[in-house]
Parts: structure tokens; C-alpha cells; sequence
């Protein structure tokens, strides 16, 4: 397959891209800055998710010189705004064009969103809510013949290098954890190589005719208290046992 790629410059966005170049694709990725590529599989298109909402310009990127587009994987997020890097604009208003474009491209067969666990009914944060927002117009979307779209919705996703991570190896080494109200607060994490070994096998999943684009959730095998993953982690660099201070509910910001 021919796959524009976006937000390959992201912690699963890279582990995907070594994978479809692995698994024998041709990748576009479409990132801010392009780079040069040696490579004859791989090619790079500008393209900025802060200011490209025209469905008009992701349907030049589909259709270009250099061949249409067979698959869209969308790897774009973030966990914090900063200027316009808007969860308005990078989770819903862009990728509201692209799949728009994608719908509109015959040429398009696969279509995989990168979500996350929680973007649901249930959704309280502008993260969560924002994504969900993007979700539920893909999921909108009458499919044309012999295209599928996937809504890939993974929890906690680990590995060495990414972010969440550093983030909760630093939580670990703190010589307490806070835990909010009486819930138990289960997370399932899910490793980064099973997440990307799911989008390669929704790749090769058939299409469903006159279908609408399906929501996939891709959790860890083990469901554990968050206090109990943090223990988890501290165990595993060495580390000794930590007092679990609670936080009563009528405390929660």
C-alpha cells in the first residue's frame, strides 16, 4: 500500500513508521518540516494540522504527482495546548478535513484514526472531549465501496521512549503516591509494539461494504489500581516500597 502517514514524527508515529517500511509499504509522511529521504519507500509532504482545515488541501495530498494514496493513518495529538496547537484544531477541525477528503477519494481504502481510551460518553476533559469529537465525524461518515475506517482507542501506551513513560517513571521515583477519592482508578497499559502490531493487522483487515468506520479498543492484558502500576514501576527500577497517600474527594480539582 501507498500510506500517508501523519504525526510520524510522534512517539507511536515513529515505532509506525519503521513498521510499515518493515512490513513492505510506501509511506508519505506529512509533517511541518520535511526532510530528504534516500530511502525509494519514503517520502515526506509539508503539511501543518494548526492551520490546514480544507478538506481541498488533503485532497491534492491524496491525488499528487507522485501517486494517490491507498491508506490514511492519522497518529496526530497532543496532551497540552500551546499557542495554535489547539485541541480544537489538531483533534477535531483538521482531522475533520482530512477524513472529509478521504471520503471523497476513491482511491482511498483504509482509513485508521489514532484515538484513545476514554473518548467516549463518559468524556470530561477537553483532551478526552476533543478527540471524541474527531471520532464520532469519521464514525459519521458513509464509507464508500470496498473502504473501511478503524477508530484505534489504546490506553496507556509504554515504551522506553515515549513521553507518558518518562512521566510516570518520575511519579514512581517520588517517595509517595496520591491517590484521588476511594475509586480504584484501574488502567490497563498497553505496550507500543502491540499497539502498532493492531494498526498492522487493521491494515490487512477486508472492507465491509456500505460500512461506517468502527471503533477498536486496545488495552494491556491486566487491569491494576494506577497506585498499583506506579509500585509496578518502582519494582522494576529497583526501587523499595511507597506510602500511598489518599486524597478525599471533596480535595479533587
Amino acid at each position: 500500500m501507498r500510506i500517508l502517514l501523519t504525526g510520524a514524527s510522534g512517539f507511536i508515529g515513529q515505532h509506525l513508521l519503521k513498521a510499515l517500511l518493515a512490513d513492505g509499504h510506501q509511506v508519505v509522511c506529512a509533517v511541518r518540516t520535511p526532510k530528504t529521504s534516500h530511502d525509494p519507500r519514503l517520502n515526506y509532504v509539508q503539511a501543518d494540522f494548526a492551520n490546514d482545515t480544507g478538506k481541498s488541501v488533503w485532497l491534492a495530498r491524496l491525488t499528487s504527482a507522485e501517486g494517490s494514496i491507498d491508506a490514511v493513518i492519522n497518529t496526530v495529538g497532543i496532551f497540552r495546548e500551546s499557542g495554535s496547537q489547539t485541541f480544537e484544531r489538531l483533534h477535531l477541525e483538521t482531522p475533520r478535513a482530512l477524513f472529509a477528503a478521504c471520503a471523497d477519494s476513491p482511491q482511498v481504502q483504509t482509513i485508521i484514526q489514532l484515538s484513545a481510551l476514554g473518548a467516549d460518553d463518559e468524556a470530561e476533559t477537553r483532551y478526552h472531549l476533543s478527540k471524541k469529537a474527531g471520532d464520532d465525524f469519521l464514525a459519521s461518515l458513509p464509507l464508500h465501496a470496498g473502504q473501511r475506517a478503524w477508530i484505534v482507542q489504546p490506553s496507556l501506551v509504554y515504551g522506553k521512549e515515549g513521553t507518558s513513560a518518562r512521566v510516570f517513571k518520575m511519579l514512581a521515583s517520588l517517595p509517595f503516591a496520591v491517590r484521588f477519592g476511594n475509586a480504584p482508578q484501574l488502567v490497563q497499559p498497553v505496550h507500543i509494539d502491540d499497539v502498532v502490531g493492531a494498526i498492522l493487522a487493521l491494515l490487512r483487515q477486508p472492507s465491509v461494504p456500505g460500512g461506517r468506520a468502527q471503533r477498536v479498543p486496545l488495552v494491556g492484558p491486566q487491569a491494576l489500581p494506577f497506585t498499583d502500576y506506579l509500585a509496578a514501576l518502582r519494582s522494576a527500577m529497583g526501587m523499595g516500597r511507597c506510602a500511598c497517600c489518599p486524597c478525599p474527594g471533596r480535595w479533587r480539582a
